[in-house]
């Protein structure tokens, strides 16, 4: 017996439950309201007619229906990545020589690190593409998500077992508010 209310209940809530998208579409869409009218009297046996609307719901099923929503949990959030740019050079020296150059505009970061830089990244203009933390040296990273360091900005010169870098981060993207 329990066997036949337990089928008979589950069938009914699945059918339930297969016609719950349907009316909050209606719903959505203001087809499923209603409209009542009055008309009064008032003192001087003028007519008013008031109006209110009501929404239809289907009570226990809409708490069966909120229970498949997933509205406390948003997507999942981006990955933490960013995209720089660097120039290495071996001695602090030639560091500051290249900042000084880029700062009075006498050249530009991608023209430095062709001319003076000792990665491989040199013949794409010092850039490194776009990466995770974890993936660079740690003072590199360091640097890069550093919520301080500011996009765009020259940063370095930075020592590190390659070298001195001269570093621009041009973009970051997930870890929240934190940057």
């Amino acid at each position: 017996m329990f066997k036949r209310i337990s089928l008979a209940f589950l069938l009914l809530l699945l059918l339930q439950l297969t016609f719950v998208e349907a009316f909050q579409n209606a719903r959505a869409a203001h087809l499923l309201s209603t409209t009542t009218r009055r008309q009064e009297q008032d003192t001087n046996n003028s007519v008013i007619i008031s109006s209110s609307t009501t929404s239809l719901s289907m009570g226990l099923f809409d708490a069966f229906s909120k229970a498949f929503e997933n509205n406390e949990y948003g997507p999942p959030p981006e990955a933490i990545k960013a995209s720089a740019r660097h120039i290495l050079v071996p001695t602090k020296a030639e560091a500051n020589v290249v900042i000084k150059m880029i700062s009075t505009g006498e050249a530009t970061f991608a023209d430095c690190a062709k001319d003076f830089s000792t990665c491989a990244s040199a013949s794409q203009g010092g850039s490194l593409g776009s990466f995770s933390p974890g993936k660079m040296v740690p003072e590199f990273d360091k640097v890069i998500f550093d919520p301080e360091t500011k996009i765009g900005e020259l940063q370095g010169p930075i020592l590190t077992d390659f070298g001195f870098h001269i570093i621009i981060v041009d973009k970051r993207t997930g870890g929240g508010d934190w940057y």
